[in-house]
């Protein structure tokens, strides 16, 4: 079979299908190309998973084969500008430039009678695939508006516990838990996956620095929790002789690719205080913030607001001092969080994200500290910050958590930015 070499990537000449490591670069471009224009894209998702499990009941068949002809039915109805890859023998993708999810529907729609006709002529199967079973289609940047706000048809989204792993580089054509997420919730995951599939690919340099952080967040919140706990301790005493409630604070935040999770802090505002002040507060100043981050008295637009009624008096000190973050190395712990990366986001502050705002929340996991924090913290625009975080992003290396890590505790002990 003829093999045409493209920009170090392979393509069958025969079947238009690419390299996973090409499909990952161009999916990445996409979203990028994306984030400048606006011009939409579709991603579709085919797993053929459980039809393949009917091997098992029919000897004479092979994966190979039903591979075969799901390619050739691929390759004859979709057009040339679209970039298909096999991930494994059961996953197929294919990405449409300049294709909104109502024409990926149209596509989709075509497919599932192609296949069914095709199984039912090679294979004696009858109407074994469905689109809502064995199909995902995500639009970008369609699908990254408010759920509630989507006005074209409900996505199509397996029923089914998503399991995600990195490839080992230890093993060429295989799988290992080296980062394993599970999502049962498609809400959650109808915003990541597959359309942030790449992120889970890496070099073999990269994924040994990626272990090697994973280590050092492991070793540094244990230490921190073993050397600060007689402090934590008394500042739980604390709280809880000053106000009633709970000693902590938990919210759900976005971690890495939008996964939920219960994000700790030291309580320092009243209990049962309405969040909806804040919430609007937020709001406003993530839409207000294009305007070099003047607020319409002249002065400097905050994070974080000021005056809050909401707050304790001894709140207002464990907030100017950082000390109420420090429950989040049992964040750290858990692997929700690293000591290093953006700040993490409630998820109704993203509803007001542009489309580029939304890199700083699903490309990295979130951290206790990082480049925003030692450079401005809540002083800055939210678009000083987003751009800080993306260029943390984009620069990562463990050389830079390292900087990071020692200019902490200065911006801590010196409250610059904070509120």
């Amino acid at each position: 079979m003829a093999i045409f070499h493209h920009r170090n990537n392979t393509v069958e000449v025969k079947t238009g299908f690419y390299e996973w490591d090409f499909f990952n670069m161009r999916l990445h471009e996409e979203r990028r190309r994306t984030e400048r224009s606006g011009s939409a894209f579709s991603l579709l998702s085919l797993d053929t998973s459980d039809i393949v499990d009917l091997i098992v009941k029919r000897r004479e068949l092979r994966t190979h084969q039903i591979k075969k002809v799901i390619t050739e039915i691929i390759r004859e109805n979709t057009r040339d500008i679209d970039i298909k890859s096999w991930q494994d023998d059961t996953t197929l993708m294919i990405l449409m430039p300049e294709t909104a999810i109502s024409g990926a529907y149209v596509l989709a729609e075509k497919l599932q009678k192609k296949i069914n006709e095709g199984f039912k002529t090679f294979f004696g199967l009858h109407n074994v695939f469905e689109n809502k079973k064995n199909m995902t289609i995500i639009s970008y940047p369609e699908i990254m508006k408010n759920l509630d706000e989507f006005s074209q048809p409900e996505p199509l989204v397996a029923e089914k516990v998503i399991n995600i792993s990195r490839p080992s580089w230890t093993k060429r054509n295989g799988y290992s838990p080296i980062l394993k997420m599970e999502w049962t919730s498609p809400e959650q995951t109808i915003l990541t996956w597959p359309l942030y599939s790449d992120l889970l690919e890496a070099s073999t340099f990269v994924n040994i620095q990626k272990s090697i952080k994973r280590g050092i967040d492991v070793i540094g919140a244990l230490f921190g929790i073993l050397l600060l706990s007689p402090l934590m301790l008394i500042i739980a005493v604390l709280i809880k002789a000053t106000s009633p409630g709970p000693i902590l604070y938990r919210q759900e935040r976005m971690g890495f690719l939008g996964k939920k999770f219960t994000f700790l802090k030291f309580r320092s505002m009243y209990a049962g205080c309405d969040e909806n002040r804040h919430k609007e507060y937020v709001t406003n100043f993530i839409k207000n913030n294009h305007d070099e981050g003047k607020c319409s008295s002249g002065d400097k637009s905050l994070y974080k607001m000021q005056d809050d009624p909401r707050i304790t008096p001894l709140g207002r000190f464990l907030r100017k001092s950082t000390l109420d973050e420090l429950p989040q190395f049992l964040n750290v712990l858990r692997g929700e969080m690293s000591l290093v990366g953006p700040r993490p986001a409630i998820p109704y502050e993203c509803d007001s994200y542009d489309i580029w705002h939304k890199r700083r929340i699903l490309e990295v996991k979130p951290g206790m500290t990082g480049l925003w924090q030692v450079k401005g913290r809540s002083s800055t625009t939210f678009d000083e910050m987003v751009r800080l975080d993306i260029q943390y992003i984009r620069e990562w290396s463990l050389w830079l958590d390292v900087k990071i890590l020692i200019r902490t505790p200065w911006v801590v002990f010196s409250a610059k930015g904070a509120y």
